[in-house]
């Protein structure tokens, strides 16, 4: 009857099944690596904001820069 009013002991870490452990590592070392890449996706749009993307305005890579943006779809005059 005694044993109805005593309170559960918690495990020690040898009776805790070796799985648990290993499938607590994976998780940890899981949630780790998204770490890692949510910090190098705010950078990479940290670096794009900065530097103002790769379709400038007045870009070296477009034909006539100058022009800026033409209000018709057809071919340049």
């Amino acid at each position: 009857m005694t044993n109805l009013f005593k309170t559960p002991k918690m495990p020690t870490a040898q009776e805790v099944a070796p799985e648990a452990t290993a499938a607590q590592k994976r998780q940890e070392e899981r949630l780790e690596a998204q770490d890692q890449q949510q910090a190098r996706a705010l950078a990479a749009r940290r670096r794009v904001r900065r530097t103002g993307g790769m379709r400038m305005l007045l870009s070296k890579e477009r034909e006539a820069p100058q022009m800026g943006v033409q209000s018709t779809f057809g071919p340049m005059p």
